[in-house]
């Protein structure tokens, strides 16, 4: 019986041993049949990448070719409705019609009239984004009138205006049944100048050719292009070199009528670019696939019996450990050093998922206390109080004026240390831009600075971080208002939908003297703004309070329009979905 029990079990274990190299076996035949396939796969692979490459090729010249194509579409659609536009507002607009033949910069009986022709042009650049400049010149009082300003006879002006001006003095001599469009030189820089004259007056535009060339490159950015401009008379205009840089290069060029001025031409260079990229990647996956397909192969059939059980074990282990239970204790994971891991790599799981729990928590109070930091601030009813009083004595002796100032400022004061959260109406924000402007004016006087409010009616329901709009307008009114000229702060709002989602778009811009260089710097590299002594920490709170609100969803952009322009502020806020 013993005899038999251990005869038995001899049976057994050759039984199973033999089952485990009729197992060997077929693995090894799987990995052949796997092997062979890859090694097939990459031949067609290696192929496909060759002819590939051929094909990003034409389809990149392709694409340049169409974007280039669309882009001159454009602007040649934009030229003829300026074309139309330019001869209607010279014939119908009563503001140029009524300048008068003598005028000089003291006559403040005009300012008014000249006034209401800058709004015109101002209004046309919004239109025309391709646009520097909207002008109308007068012959008999020798008057420029730009969106920025106006240049009189006596006026001494440089750069472009005065060869503006110049240009205008002798444009003007004639009357054209048409839009005219010249090439002008300024400043070592090239302009497009749009022009109709008649009856000694004239209206026209200003486009630099250099922006139209940034905006191609631009929309081909991952492209070596080379753009230029060509005469009628087939002389290369713009860039002077454009020609020997090209030559230099293989590659392909294709030309596109813009308007009466020429042919704006596009040489794409093949040495650059997405294409050398695609290229270099190409040949990098090539190599580096068959150097691990090769490795792979030889390390697959040398440790697939020593390792790959072990492994599989040691994966049937953090499976189980992934839904808390125990690792299998069965011997099956002959490897001491998994097993190792395995029990170190679950201590390390529940403490690195305590730890993301903390931080997460330790994150949301920062931000919360940073945020309610910003947002709340010493509640003055004391100061509030004194107001009130003062409100009250006022109206009691008839001090209507007196009355109307502590009324405002009252209302601004309650408004900006009301408990408010993280948002606020965006018509409630706007009102209380409103007083702040109010309040100011009672300070300046009502003709020291123009502001106006432009938005869609789509906008009317959103929200804005509190107190943004009024730091905004409170930063132009503090650094563009003086008593020199008048000064216009605007604010446009408006609605924009990318792929992500819904925007709302926040611009305040005013025609003051711009930014300084150093504050620039500063703003860029996020340092202390110091200004008169003064520490101003108003534009970067703003920056902050967006990031802690919206991540890097939303943006802030902070720069100077030009000479005479002033400077703008543009932000963008994610508005959530109904």
């Amino acid at each position: 019986m013993t005899f038999e029990r251990r005869a038995g079990g001899f049976f057994m274990v050759w039984k199973t041993g033999k089952g485990k190299k009729k197992k060997a076996q077929s693995l090894q035949a799987i990995g052949m049949k796997i092997l062979l396939p890859v090694f097939l796969a990459l031949f067609g692979f290696l192929i496909c990448l060759f002819f590939g490459l051929r094909e990003t090729r034409i389809l990149a010249s392709q694409y340049v070719q169409d974007t280039a194509k669309l882009y001159v579409e454009q602007i040649n659609k934009d030229i003829l409705q300026m074309n139309t536009e330019l001869i209607q507002i010279l014939a119908n607009n009563e503001d140029i019609s009524r300048i008068p033949q003598e005028i000089n910069a003291a006559d403040a009986k005009y300012y008014h009239l000249l006034q209401n022709i800058r709004d015109d042009n101002m209004m046309l650049k919004i239109r025309y984004q391709e646009v520097q400049n909207f002008f109308v010149y007068a012959q008999e009082p020798d008057l420029l009138i730009g969106d920025s300003g106006t240049v009189f006879a006596e006026s001494h002006v440089s750069g472009l205006m005065d060869e503006l001006s110049n240009f205008s003095r002798e444009a003007v001599k004639k009357n054209n049944l048409t839009t005219v469009w010249n090439y002008l030189e300024a400043d070592g820089s090239t302009y497009i100048v749009g022009w109709y004259a008649k009856n000694q007056k004239m209206i026209g535009c200003v486009i630099p050719l250099e922006e139209v060339f940034t905006m191609l490159q631009e929309m081909t950015e991952n492209y070596r292009v080379i753009p230029y401009m060509r005469q009628q008379e087939g002389q290369v205009i713009f860039p002077e070199n454009a020609e020997e840089m090209a030559q230099l290069k293989k590659g392909e060029e294709y030309e596109f009528q813009l308007g009466t001025l020429g042919k704006l031409g596009v040489f794409i260079l093949e040495d650059g670019g997405i294409l050398e990229d695609v290229l270099r990647m190409q040949m990098i996956l090539i190599l580096l696939i068959t150097i691990l397909l090769i490795i792979c192969s030889i390390q697959l059939f040398r440790y697939y019996r020593s390792l790959m059980r072990p492994l599989q074990s040691f994966v049937q282990g953090i499976t189980e450990m992934e839904e808390e239970q125990q690792l299998n204790e069965n011997g099956d994971n002959n490897i001491l050093e998994l097993e190792a891991v395995s029990d170190r790599f679950r201590g390390l799981l529940r403490k690195i998922q305590s730890l993301k729990i903390a931080i997460y928590e330790k994150e949301l109070n920062e931000q919360k206390a940073e945020l309610e930091f910003m947002q709340e601030q010493i509640r003055p009813h004391f100061f509030l109080n004194c107001l009130s009083l003062i409100h009250g004595i006022a109206d009691a002796q008839g001090e209507e004026k007196i009355t109307h100032i502590t009324r405002v400022l009252s209302e601004y004061i309650r408004y900006n240390y009301r408990d408010s959260g993280k948002e606020r109406n965006l018509q409630e924000e706007l009102e209380h831009v409103k007083k702040y402007v109010e309040l100011q004016k009672l300070r300046y006087g009502e003709d020291a600075f123009r502001f106006e409010v432009i938005e869609d009616a789509q906008v009317g329901e959103s929200h804005i971080p509190s107190l943004v709009l009024q730091t905004l307008v409170e930063n132009s009114v503090v650094h563009a208002v003086n008593l020199d000229r008048m000064v216009e702060i605007s604010v446009y709002i408006t609605s924009e939908v990318y792929e992500d989602g819904k925007y709302l778009y926040l611009c305040v811009s005013d025609t003051g003297k711009g930014i300084s260089p150093e504050i620039m710097e500063a703003i860029e590299k996020d340092l202390p703004i110091v200004y008169n002594g003064r520490k101003h920490v108003g534009l970067q709170n703003i920056k902050r309070r967006l990031m802690l609100l919206y991540g890097e969803r939303a943006s802030m952009t902070i720069q100077n329009m030009g000479e005479n322009y002033g400077a703008i502020v543009e932000i963008r806020i994610p508005q959530n979905e109904e």
